[in-house]
């Protein structure tokens, strides 16, 4: 049970980053600053970036890249697994449930803020998701910020790799495999999304993509010279 301290936190996290959504909405990413965010919260401009010590977190608050969720599933994987097939059966799951939407802010950021498996990261319905998507689409300031984000979760994704499998793989070749993966991510997540706005229920939209990232991650295994012909 939180105690009445973390409490506050809580409320007062999720206060700064609903006015800070709102602000981002009616004026743009990019026109706002960290002490108007400050002041329409009613809190202190230091209280906001202990929150959020980066402008482009209060947006990724609502918007919890689908990539972090992924590597936080292949950092809590048993070694033992296999994680092509892993990757071949998890992916598709999680893909046919797009878009979907954060639920208001609770946690401190970092790997631990999301849970794909339904313990509360993710909620479908809410329409901020749609003035999240507008704002991020407005703003180039927010998209290289996203980019740079991305960087980062490369290398993450590579350092846990060479742990995974340490005797196989050097650090230009956990980078690459990295990149690979987090690649396949980003175009399922395109494509579910174009499914989705076709109408296609969730079933389908599973289908297709467990054969689309079926063909994607057989090149984990066999590698781009394998002797298997190419499906046409």
């Amino acid at each position: 049970m939180k105690t009445r301290h973390e409490r506050r936190r809580i409320q007062t996290r999720e206060r700064i980053a609903d006015t800070a959504l709102t602000l981002f909405s009616e004026r743009g990413y990019d026109a706002v600053t960290i002490a108007e965010i400050a002041e329409a919260a009613d809190v202190a401009k230091q209280t906001v970036v202990n929150h959020f010590p980066a402008k482009e977190d209060l947006l990724l608050a609502w918007h919890r890249p689908v990539e972090a969720d992924v590597i936080d599933l292949i950092d809590q994987l048993p070694l033992s697994t296999p994680l092509p097939e892993f990757l071949k059966e998890e992916l598709p799951r999680m893909f046919a449930k797009l878009p979907e939407t954060p639920k208001a802010p609770q946690g401190g950021g970092g790997r631990a803020a999301g849970d794909p498996q339904g313990g509360g990261g993710r909620a479908g319905g809410d329409p901020r998701l749609a003035r999240v998507g507008a704002i991020i689409m407005k703003s180039p300031s927010i998209q290289d910020a996203l980019r740079r984000r991305g960087s980062r979760y490369q290398e993450d994704l590579a350092a846990i790799l060479s742990d995974r499998v340490p005797a196989r793989l050097g650090p230009v070749a956990a980078r690459a495999l990295a990149a690979f993966i987090l690649t396949t991510v980003t175009a399922m997540v395109e494509e579910a999304m174009r499914l989705r706005a076709e109408g296609q229920p969730a079933e389908q939209i599973t289908a297709a993509l467990t054969e689309t990232v079926g063909r994607a991650l057989d090149i984990l295994d066999t590698g781009l010279g394998g002797s298997e012909t190419p499906s046409e």
